[in-house]
């Protein structure tokens, strides 16, 4: 593949990571927001909420699973940054394959996580 094939597959590639990355933290952020701020997110009887029937019970189970999800989507993110800088070689180097081979696979993701998103599934 010529300089010019090469920048256009780096160039898609990054793409592919960066529309992943940004669908993990939307979603990530997203829960967080819900998880520590659920009294004021989601106001309602908590009568059949995660850690119902009392306010603070709900709170307490909705931050304690938010946190740990971001801590996932912060690892996830890292990896995603990782991939994108392994597309990138220094000179000399030759770039990796598994890079060019995750992102198509990572775009497909973040297309099913936000239409998931998007229709509440």
């Amino acid at each position: 593949m010529g300089p010019g094939g090469a920048q256009v597959l780096r160039g898609c590639c990054g793409v592919a990571l960066g529309l992943f990355g940004w669908a993990v933290a939307l979603l990530a952020g997203q829960g967080l927001v819900n998880g520590l701020l659920y009294p004021l997110v989601d106001a309602h009887d908590y009568q059949h909420s995660w850690g119902g029937p009392t306010l603070i019970g709900a709170w307490v189970v909705h931050a304690l699973v938010a946190v740990p999800v971001v801590a996932v989507a912060i690892g996830v993110l890292w990896g995603t940054a990782a991939a994108d800088h392994a597309l990138d070689p220094a000179p000399g180097e030759r770039r990796p394959r598994w890079p060019v081979l995750l992102s198509p696979a990572l775009a497909l993701l973040a297309a099913l996580l936000l239409n998931a998103w998007l229709r509440q599934v």
